[in-house]
Parts: structure tokens; sequence; C-alpha cells
């Protein structure tokens, strides 16, 4: 949408000249309205940056066996062969991601010796990883977590454990966390008319301003009345996290697109349709229309807290300055003290049952040397198009090759002297209306300190429905087109940036999110996807259907407890 571009200051230039090669149609379209002609082209090649995505390359080996086989045979130019050798394990975790961390944590909390993680990165984490930028932490990710309730069990006993929180008097409260790890105020602002103003609701100006505000009241009304919809006879509410927990009542409305779901109670305001859309590309990396009614709605009631009196609340929000990084580094901390064995840079490529353990293939992506491991249990914590070219058997295949991901891009900027401001005060998200970015956060907004330099981490989440044209492009665009897209995109709030940036790096995660397509949330295929085949278990964000910290959590959590009926270990339940 290009909402209010024209009155951002900022003149829109062809596509061509601004977004020259290697991207989308669909892609170059959500963002033309946003482009601007750098104002100083001196300034745009001084800046500094490079793409740090390296795993891109070694995760494609997966998409050519050929190239893989020719990588473990060792006759990859420059490389030399090393001799296959075999490994044991008792529980073998591939994918370190949040989803795997939460394995090896629930594992190791129960006592289990012999595990193992096997992750292709040089750092774990996926899409929760941190980086450091002037020597000032930043996510590359997901960088914040609701407040829980205490009756979210698994995520509340991480948090408990890590020393983040404590519990309360009450399960029907929320965790206890100290005020330091919450979000400071001022929290979020959105740039409309050419000034900062509070909040992410466009409020200012336009002659349908008071047609949006009556529109937002209505659903906003709507979104309270679905969400005390009564619980089940278990005390399941109809939205909820994680989502393996919620009832049938309202199940109803995935077979709707959000867009569709919009227009039949008439939310047609320009204002209201950013508004809601935002909702489904922060959360979801997916337009209205591709993504499910049900979703939206538990995208504002999912997280909330029903009081005694029946009212809902929202609850507040942690952070950190490395964002969701804070959560794997306790994590991994906890599972390593648990006595985790890590391997960085593994590429398992082949998944099969043998007799009375798992195997699992593997490949040194530095070295080339292949590992066969063997284990009496294998977890995959990895999404699922990356378990359609490892299983050797797969009884779920038809239901894994339904899950479709959105690619998304993230590039951190090092600001010595940010730019002035006008209007409302920086906030920790400060978010640009009409931009097809979610804006930037202040990765230093938590931090005291007294110099003025700041890290900012940039989002665009690409809605494109053709995910896998929009992928080739993002992976096929240079350094230099992402530095002009940021720099482009921000102009409007800040015309001076260029002469003030002192680097850009960017990573590309061509399969960021999960998408809640319509009729695909509630169709079966995500509890399908998750039933062990064997000795192989399943674990990873994406079987929620929602790419959320507490899922992928819970998912490890659920995962482990499987493996531990199946060791015969007795553990407390928490998922």
């Amino acid at each position: 949408m290009r909402g209010d571009d024209a009155l951002d200051g900022c003149a829109p230039v062809g596509r061509r000249a601004l977004l020259r090669a290697a991207v989308s149609g669909g892609l170059a379209a959500a963002l033309g309205g946003a482009a601007c002609a750098p104002r100083d082209a001196r300034a745009v090649r001084r800046i500094q940056g490079a793409i740090v995505d390296r795993e891109n390359v070694s995760g494609h080996l997966l998409r050519d066996r050929a190239s893989l086989g020719a990588a473990a045979a060792g006759s990859t130019a420059g490389a030399t062969a090393s001799p296959g050798r075999s490994a044991t394990a008792r529980v073998l975790i591939v994918g370190g991601g949040a989803a795997g961390l939460s394995v090896a944590w629930r594992l190791a909390r129960a006592g289990v010796e012999g595990v193992v993680l096997l992750e292709l990165a040089d750092e774990l984490g996926g899409t929760s990883r941190g980086g450091h930028l002037a020597g000032l932490a930043h996510p590359w990710g997901a960088h914040y977590l609701p407040v829980p309730r205490a009756e979210q069990r698994a995520l509340s006993a991480l948090l408990v454990d890590a020393g983040l929180a404590r519990m309360p008097a009450s399960l029907a409260g929320r965790l206890e966390v100290d005020e330091t790890l919450l979000v400071r105020a001022p929290d979020e602002r959105l740039f409309t008319l050419g000034v900062w103003e509070d909040g992410l609701w466009p409020r200012g100006g336009g002659s349908s301003g008071d047609l949006d505000d009556a529109q937002r009241r209505r659903f906003l009304a709507l979104v309270d009345e679905l969400a005390a919809t009564p619980p089940d006879a278990r005390g399941r509410r109809a939205f909820d996290l994680p989502l393996a927990h919620t009832s049938t009542a309202q199940r109803g409305l995935d077979g709707e697109s959000a867009k569709a779901f919009a227009a039949r109670l008439g939310l047609d305001g320009p204002r209201m349709q950013w508004w809601l859309e935002y909702a489904t590309r922060d959360d979801f990396g997916a337009s209205l229309e591709d993504t499910s009614a049900y979703a939206l709605v538990h995208y504002f009631t999912g997280r909330q807290a029903v009081a005694a009196d029946g009212a809902a609340t929202t609850g507040e929000y942690m952070t950190w300055p490395e964002g969701n990084a804070r959560l794997i580094a306790e994590l991994q901390r906890l599972s390593v003290s648990g006595g985790l064995e890590v391997h960085r840079g593994q590429l398992a490529h082949r998944v099969a049952n043998d007799g009375a353990a798992a195997r699992v293939e593997a490949v040194d992506v530095a070295t080339f040397e292949r590992v066969s491991w063997r284990a009496e249990h294998v977890v995959l914590a990895t999404p699922q198009f990356v378990n359609l070219r490892t299983l050797a058997e797969d009884p779920a295949r038809d239901a894994r090759a339904t899950f479709r991901y959105g690619p998304w891009v993230v590039a951190n900027l090092d600001l010595p002297a940010p730019p002035p401001e006008f209007g409302f005060p920086r906030c920790w998200d400060n978010v640009r209306y009409g931009s097809a970015s979610l804006g930037y956060v202040d990765a230093t907004h938590q931090l005291d300190r007294a110099e003025r330099g700041a890290v900012w981490t940039w989002y665009l989440p690409v809605t494109d429905r053709d995910e896998r044209a929009a992928r080739a492009a993002l992976l096929a665009a240079p350094w230099e087109h992402w530095r002009d897209l940021v720099l482009a995109d921000l102009r409007g709030p800040h015309p001076d940036l260029a002469e003030r940036v002192r680097r850009i790096d960017v990573r590309r995660f061509g399969h960021a999110m999960v998408r809640p397509s319509p009729g695909w949330l509630w169709s079966g295929a995500r509890e399908r996807a998750a039933e062990a085949i064997g000795r192989v278990h399943f674990a990873h964000t994406d079987l929620s259907g929602m790419a959320l910290f507490e899922e992928a959590h819970w998912q490890g959590t659920r995962a482990a407890e499987e493996v531990l009926t199946a060791l015969g270990v007795e553990s407390e339940p928490l998922a």
C-alpha cells in the first residue's frame, strides 16, 4: 500500500533505478512506493557492510544431491577428502534453533545424558539469533517475548530456570519479571504525515480518519467478544498459546482469509487495512489475503489473560539488546551444563530408522568429513521443507508438502550519531506508515549509555504469494541493493540518514516464517507432520503454524517429553 508516501517528503523514483536487478516484480512493486534516490551518492558509497548469511550456501546442498555427494567425497574445488567416521548418541537433535535447544533443555532437566545436537550454521538460534555491531548487541530476528501466564508451564519453567522470572503466588497470574527486562517507555511510534506520533495507529489527518477510527473500535469490540468465548469442558480457550491447547470453538474462522473477513465486516478504510495488514506481516510475514482470519484474530487475542471478572488484559513485553538471542543463550547454557554436546557446521542429509536405533548421515561443511550417527532416538528440529529432503521414509510427506514459508530480510545499521527527530521521541519500535517494511527496532533502547551511538534493526517481510520466485530474487540481490533499499525506506523520516550511517549488515532468511494460510491451520496437516516415525521425532515452530518463540519452545518441550516416554524416563510433564 502507498499510504502517506507522498506526504513523507520522499519523491518516488522508477522501480528499476533503485531496485536494480535481482528482485521479483512482486517485491519491487511492494516497495516501489517507498523508493527514493539517495540524496548524497558519495555518502552512500562511504557506507560499509556485508551480507552475513553464509549458511544459505551450505543449506542449498540439500537441493542438489550431486553437489552434496561431491562435497562428501572431497571432490569440491579446494577441498581435501576426509574419511567417514561413525558416532553414537543416546538422543541426537538435528537443528539448533529455539525448538532444538528447547528439546535439549527439557532432556537435560530430566537428567538424560548422551544428548548431541547438530547445527548447520556457525551459531545457534535460527531466527532468534543475535550479533554485535560497533561493540553493541543487536537481534537478527525475533526480539521480544510477552510475559507469559504462569499456566503456560513449559515457558514459565524455562524463564524461572534461567533466573529471568519468578512464579507468582497464583497460577492464574503472569510471571513476575524485573522491570529492567521489560520494554522501556516510550515503546512504539508511527511516522505519518511527515511527523512521528505515539503508538502504531495512524491517527493523523485524512478524510477517512473518522471512518477508520470507528471501524477500529468496532473491530476491537469484536475481538474482545471473541476472546471472551467460554472455555470448553477441558478449560481450553478459543485463542491461546500454545495453539495445541485451544478449543475448537472458533476454528471455523480458519476457512476464511483475513482479507475476506475484514471485507465482510466492512473494515475497508485505508488506515484500517494498513493496520490489520501490519499485524499479519509482523507475526506471520504474510498479506491479509494470505493469512487465515483465525490467525488474524489470534494475533490480537492469543496472548491475552482473562481476569476473574472476565475482562481481557494484555501483558508486558520482555526484551534485550540482542533480542531473543538472550533466550537462546539461556537455553544453551542450561543444556550444556546438563551435558549437551554441540557440533556446528553439520549438514544432516539423510535420516532413517535402523532397527533398534535411528541413523543420521551428516557432512561437515567445512572439512567435508562424513559422519554416520546412530542414536536411540532422533529429534528433527528442522522445518518441514528440510525434512522433505532428508527423511528416508515419510508417511506424512503429503502433509509436509503443504507448509508454506515467507522470506525475510533483516538489516542492522551502525549509527555513531543518530539523526534528529521530529515529533514523538525515538522509541523501541519505529514504524513508517505505508511502508512494506516493519520499520526498525532501536537495539540500544534498553541501555543506559551516555554516548549517542545506536544500532537499528530493520525488518522486511516479503509477502509475495510466489514465495519461490521471491526467495530466488532475494538471494540473488547484492548487498548494495539492500543498502539502497534500507536508505530509501527510511529517508522519509530521516532525510540525512545516508550521511549518518557507518555500516549496514544484512541477513536474508529464505524460509523465515511459516504462513498460516486460509484453511490450512486446522486442516490436520500440522498434526500429521508432528507424528513420530519410529524413533524419529519432530520439533519445530512451523508445526504450530505460527512462528512464535512460545510455539517453538512448546514444540521442543513436547517432542522431548515424547522421547522421555519412549526412554522410560519419568518426569512431570510441562507440555
